[in-house]
């Protein structure tokens, strides 16, 4: 390498590896240049963003006519429904009439809210007369509040209060607010028990005389005779007086 170059070998690397350098610097820039970027457009883009703003102003635009046709017809409505008031209102220089003819206050004219007329009427269950369908079509009383509500009634012999629910176990917590509503209770359906004549078994079934007091009527009964009234009841019994107001209901004499 010395003798044709009268350099040495490094010399001669290094001078060959400048060159390759310099043909990779300009090989570089005539590719570069003849890629390179296209121009964007900003008119293109500047007339894309005008368009996108004008069909939101449009869209913006058909929304307030719908609020001031829907306002429009509100009061159109309350002048209906309440013509004394547009009366009272129409000559007043306070109230003039908008855009769409109708009386607007320049202050504040707030809408009054529309009479709700019931457009239906409720029909009360009674609870000593219906069965377990008509219970049934009552809110928050499905099949089964609804057979456990007949049998005890039939137990009972009929309800003469609809807090007599909250006896039942699962309606304990029952809104008698609701119940006041739905259901009523009709006394004469009431079915009394014959004091003087109910044997042991009789007394017995019912859920407010347990096996003593049923004893106790029976034997008094069949030495001594009738049980003349509640009084005379309670004085041979002993019943207590809650026990007593929630039999006086149930029971006869006669």
């Amino acid at each position: 390498m010395k003798r044709f170059f009268s350099t040495s070998r490094g010399e001669f690397f290094a001078t060959a590896t400048l060159l390759a350098l310099i043909a990779a610097a300009f090989a570089f820039y005539f590719l570069y240049d003849k890629h390179r970027e296209p121009v964007v457009n900003v008119e293109d883009f500047r007339q894309e963003v005008e368009e996108f703003y004008a069909s939101q102003q449009a869209a913006a635009d058909s929304v307030q006519a719908a609020r001031d046709s829907a306002y429009a017809s509100r009061l159109h409505t309350r002048d209906r429904a309440y013509p004394h008031y547009s009366r009272g209102h129409a000559n007043n220089p306070q109230y003039g009439r908008d855009s769409t003819g109708y009386r607007q206050s320049q202050r504040h004219d707030p809408l009054k809210p529309l009479p709700r007329e019931q457009g239906y009427a409720i029909v009360k269950v009674d609870l000593n007369r219906c069965d377990t369908g008509d219970i049934t079509r009552v809110p928050t009383f499905g099949s089964k509040r609804a057979r456990k509500i007949v049998e005890y009634r039939d137990r009972l012999g009929g309800f003469h209060s609809l807090a007599q629910l909250r006896e039942i176990y699962i309606l304990q917590n029952i809104d008698l607010t609701l119940c006041e509503k739905y259901f009523t209770v009709s006394a004469a359906a009431i079915r009394r028990i014959h004091v003087n004549r109910s044997s042991y078994k009789e007394l017995v079934a019912h859920p407010y005389i347990d096996a003593y007091l049923a004893k106790t009527i029976t034997n008094y009964v069949s030495k001594n005779g009738k049980i003349n009234d509640i009084g005379e009841f309670q004085s041979i019994t002993h019943a207590y007086t809650e026990l007593i107001d929630r039999l006086k209901p149930y029971l006869s004499f006669d």
